[in-house]
């Protein structure tokens, strides 16, 4: 983005955060394709590790389009941003101690991407266009 929220290389605001959202996928992906392998620790950690700070980097710029979009609900999203940062950190500390429940962290980040991206980022796009400001929402 250019700062300006101006459409740049990718076309779009919309566009930026749509492949930065498809970044975040493909980390889950690989967090869960790491889980359950033999001697999957360290391999987890860096995944998770990648995952914690690109989604960190992808949620600054969604939070940057929701405050340019004086969006409403902004402040609720951003707590949920902290939340799903803090629970990456937490099962990351689960990891290095032994203790992560492989199959509990694959639902964890699956249920997440798909309620977060599909309901609540589908709401800010929603409101860019029904305020007129749809050179936000591609």
């Amino acid at each position: 983005m250019d700062g300006n929220g101006q459409k740049d290389e990718c076309g779009t605001l919309r566009g930026v955060i749509d492949q930065e959202h498809k970044a975040l996928e493909a980390l889950i992906a690989k967090v869960q394709g790491i889980c359950g392998q033999p001697d999957a620790e360290l391999g987890l950690m860096h995944a998770l590790t990648d995952m914690y700070l690109y989604a960190k980097a992808h949620f600054f710029d969604e939070e940057w389009l929701m405050e340019r979009l004086g969006y409403p609900e902004r402040v609720g999203h951003a707590a949920r941003h902290r939340e799903f940062l803090e629970r990456t950190h937490d099962l990351a500390d689960a990891c290095l101690d032994g203790r992560l429940d492989y199959s509990e962290l694959a639902v964890f980040l699956s249920d997440w991407l798909a309620r977060h991206v599909e309901g609540e980022d589908a709401r800010i796009m929603a409101y860019a266009r029904q305020t007129g400001q749809e050179q936000y929402a591609g």
